[in-house]
C-alpha cells in the first residue's frame, strides 16, 4: 500500500466500505446490524465523515462484507480511481 495521510486513509477507507457494501446489497442500517450496532448513524459515519473504525470494528467489517482485512483496505479497487 503506499503512503497515505491519516486523512486520505479514512476517506479511501469510507469509500471502501461504500464499495463493498454495495456491492454485498446491503443497506447502511443491515450492515450496521451485522457489526452489532441497531440503527445505521455508524456506517453512515464511516462513509460519509470518513470516520476512523476500531481495529474491532474493522474486523466485524470484514466478516461482515465477507472480505479479509488486507481486502477491505486494498483501495487499489476502488472503482472510479
Amino acid at each position: 500500500m503506499k503512503k497515505v495521510t491519516v486523512k486520505e486513509f479514512k476517506i479511501l477507507l469510507a469509500q471502501r466500505i461504500k464499495q463493498l457494501r454495495t456491492k454485498s446489497n446491503l443497506t447502511q442500517a443491515e450492515l450496521a446490524i451485522k457489526i452489532g450496532y441497531k440503527d445505521k448513524q455508524v456506517i453512515n459515519n464511516y462513509e460519509i465523515n470518513g470516520a476512523n473504525p476500531t481495529a474491532y470494528n474493522l474486523v466485524l467489517l470484514a466478516k461482515a462484507l465477507d472480505v479479509t482485512i488486507n481486502e477491505l483496505v486494498d483501495f487499489s479497487k476502488l472503482t472510479g480511481k
